[in-house]
């Protein structure tokens, strides 16, 4: 986890600049598809549970022993432990440790622009773009680009429909799939990208690191989503050059719906999300 020790190392540098507290921890949720942290001031981070992880009682009896301690601490032992089941709680915590310097105006003083909302305003046309973790960015790609290549771990079944009649029709259409796998089991495809879109959750089961680097051909190279709240100056860089993030606007409006019998999976409409840039190759930006 020397990654994470990076982003803990940077983040503390910034607690000490701006004399900021350093958050201590009052609660964890283990949510059906998100691990949270949260503070005594009711913030609250997020990582997707896509990484290895301990047995639910034994991980709730580990995150009970690390309530009403400093965030960096906690972060600081977990990442000493090298335990690759506990990853997921240190993004969630390095995520929470990186709130407080996301605003704009702290952005702005390390030279990096936030915008507020999706807007993605990058010409896509002519282009190969790929997404990693399919979905969000299909209005900005699909039937506007040269090749829209989606890569994804869930399976056929879990994505796509399929119309059979003489012939065999998938959908959605017009889609280059790569499901099932790792994205670096196509790495003659991820080299010949114009464009590639990585979801936070590449961060928390340590892929994101690789397949930058396979696209390293690629002129815009973004990460997206709350999984992706650590750190910008970090993200940047290590390569990317677009960001996409959010921040839940209200704890308990976020853990209601969260907790609801029917959950709806809407996160982002809990959240102020915004997009993050420092260098703005082929953008056209308001």
């Amino acid at each position: 986890m020397e990654d994470l020790r990076e982003v803990l190392k940077r983040n503390r540098a910034l607690y000490e600049n701006y004399h900021e507290k350093m958050p201590y921890l009052s609660e964890f949720v283990m949510g059906y598809r998100w691990l949270m942290a949260v503070d005594q001031d009711d913030q609250i981070s997020l990582a997707l549970r896509v990484g290895e992880e301990k047995p639910a009682k034994e991980q709730a009896a580990i995150l009970k022993k690390f309530l009403d301690r400093p965030a960096d601490e906690v972060l600081e032992e977990i990442i000493d432990e090298n335990d690759p089941e506990k990853r997921t709680m240190a993004v969630a915590l390095s995520n929470l440790m990186s709130k407080p310097f996301n605003t704009t105006k702290r952005l702005a003083d390390r030279g990096i622009l936030r915008t507020e909302g999706q807007k993605f305003l990058y010409d896509v046309a002519g282009k190969k773009v790929g997404i990693i973790g399919y979905g969000l960015y299909n209005n900005f790609f699909l039937g506007k680009c040269a090749e829209f290549h989606a890569f994804d771990f869930r399976r056929e079944k879990d994505l796509l429909s399929i119309r059979v009649g003489k012939e065999e029709t998938f959908y959605p259409q017009n889609i280059h799939w790569h499901l099932g796998e790792n994205a670096l089991e196509h790495i003659d495809v991820l080299e010949s990208l114009d464009i590639v879109i990585m979801t936070g959750c590449t961060i928390v089961n340590d892929t994101y690191r690789g397949i930058l680097n396979a696209c390293r051909n690629a002129e815009i190279r973004g990460i997206y989503g709350p999984s992706s709240e650590l750190s910008p100056d970090y993200l940047f860089d290590l390569g990317y050059n677009y960001i996409f993030s959010g921040s839940v606007r209200n704890k308990e409006e976020y853990l209601n719906a969260t907790f609801d019998a029917l959950p709806k999976g809407n996160d982002l409409s809990y959240m102020d999300i915004y997009e993050l840039t420092k260098r703005l190759p082929g953008a056209a930006r308001d």
